[in-house]
């Protein structure tokens, strides 16, 4: 939707509808399918690498827990708690249930399997944030 649609659907609350997929959108569509499933799915993971899965308030708990050697990240994309402590695994847990859901939707959006979307994340993590001794 460009910005002058978009503006007057916000300004004008009587014709106020929800937008629906636009030419544009359908063409980013067309432009991912072109790029291949690999290129889809290293996108993706990237994606899911930058974004972290939890939210601001969850990431900056799982920094702390990094930065005191806590957690780390394994091969397959997952969190493995150091700590025998109830939180953090607790923590952990709620961290792996949400990549888990996020590798299964990118996994199924790209045509790829869990476990290659798993292994292309974990590779990731690993390199950002260094993986388990």
């Amino acid at each position: 939707m460009n910005r002058l649609v978009r503006r007057q659907w916000e300004d004008d609350p009587m014709t106020r509808t929800t937008p629906t997929a636009t030419p544009a959108s359908i063409h980013g569509r067309r432009r991912l399918a072109r790029f291949g499933a690999g290129t889809a799915l290293a996108l993706l993971a990237g994606a899911v690498v930058v974004l972290g899965g939890p939210g601001p308030a969850r990431a900056q708990n799982l920094d702390q827990m990094r930065a005191n050697g806590l957690v780390c990240e394994r091969p397959d994309g997952l969190l493995h708690a150091r700590s025998s402590d109830g939180t953090v695994q607790q923590k952990v847990q709620a961290i792996n249930n949400q990549r888990l859901a996020t590798y299964e939707t990118v996994a199924r959006d790209s045509g790829t399997t869990v476990e290659q979307v798993r292994v292309v994340s974990g590779e990731k993590l690993q390199a950002r944030y260094g993986g388990c001794p």
